[in-house]
């Protein structure tokens, strides 16, 4: 399955960033149950070793620190665990099975691969059997997001309504078309060559004022890549340039010039040459963005939804007193 093999590989990454949980942190385990799902069991070593590799691709590289924002992280890893091991259970009692095929071709992949390495010679057969098993639950939670996300066919009336109540996603936003002219300096520029700019950026709007032609101007003074083009930048929309930059476009009508900005290039200015407002696209011309965003919106409900339950019948209990002494040795 598609889905299947993209987490399997997904896992494989994961396994070989992390490079497996050092010994020390396998075998440090005192038996403390952190947490129990149903009476399936979360031990300390199993969620030591949760933090540890979750914490190798995050900001804390396996480090723990003993503040509230570590006990957070932990808290955060531990319900990670609480709710894969609620999905499992769930993939299990609808009968689903995860693709072992696909998965021994994976391990042979990899066993080809690194059996020649010192470390496979000594723990090869406990990598491959932790690699199995992680692999084939993932394929399991493939399967399972699979089968649930499943949203069917929306019928005209499901679209109708959607692209009633969400009439923002559909609108398309102000679009303004923008000439430029840059008055280049290096951002580590002194106070004189940024003074120089400003000068000469006064001094253009002065011949602006005076007849001169924008397009002119920008051949003949500006760096931007559109100088050649009369500095034409085409049609723009919001955030596709500094917030400075677009506060002053704003202020501006069309045919009006800017004052001078800074910018992070350096001294421009601006000319409105277009603005094109907001613009709700039809039904029938968005019905196929409609029917994709519906697909998605349905089935991340259907999936919370299933998510919330298996939470809301569970009997999840949580050492508390565990999580809220974070273990510094590890």
């Amino acid at each position: 399955m598609k889905t299947g093999k993209k987490h399997v590989l997904a896992a494989l990454l994961v396994y070989l960033f992390t490079s497996m949980v050092p010994a020390l942190l396998q075998a440090s385990g005192s038996g403390v149950v952190v947490a129990t799902i149903d009476g399936e069991r979360i031990t300390d070593s199993q969620f030591e070793q949760a933090v540890y590799s979750v914490g190798r691709g995050s900001m804390y590289h396996g480090r723990p620190r003993e503040d509230d924002q570590y006990r957070e992280f932990r808290r955060n890893v531990l319900n990670q665990l609480i709710e894969r091991r609620l999905l499992l259970q769930e993939a299990r009692r609808r009968g689903l099975e995860p693709d072992k095929a696909v998965i021994e071709v994976t391990l042979s992949q990899y066993e080809t691969r690194y059996s020649s390495t010192e470390r496979w010679k000594r723990e090869g057969e406990q990598m491959l059997a932790t690699l199995r098993q992680r692999f084939e639950e993932d394929d399991l939670l493939a399967r399972l997001e699979d089968t649930v996300r499943q949203a069917g066919a929306p019928t005209t009336k499901d679209l109708r309504q959607y692209y009633d109540e969400n009439v923002s996603a559909f609108t398309e936003p102000k679009r303004d078309r923008v000439s430029v002219i840059l008055l280049a300096v290096q951002p580590s520029a002194g106070a004189i060559a940024w003074q120089a700019a400003r000068a000469e950026a006064q001094d253009i709007l002065r011949r602006l004022a005076d007849g001169a032609k924008f397009s002119e101007m920008a051949r003949m003074h500006s760096s931007d890549a559109t100088a050649g083009t009369g500095g034409d930048m085409g049609y723009l929309h919001d955030g596709m340039l500094s917030e400075a930059a677009q506060a002053e476009i704003d202020k501006l009508a069309v045919g009006d010039i800017s004052q001078p900005v800074t910018v992070l290039e350096g001294i421009v200015i601006f000319r409105l040459v277009d603005r094109q407002p907001p613009r709700l696209r039809a039904f029938d011309e968005a019905r196929e963005r409609v029917a994709g965003l519906w697909q998605r919106d349905l089935a991340d409900a259907r999936w919370s939804a299933l998510v919330t339950r298996l939470h809301d019948a569970a009997d999840v209990q949580v050492n508390e007193e565990y999580l809220a002494s974070v273990p510094v040795a590890r």
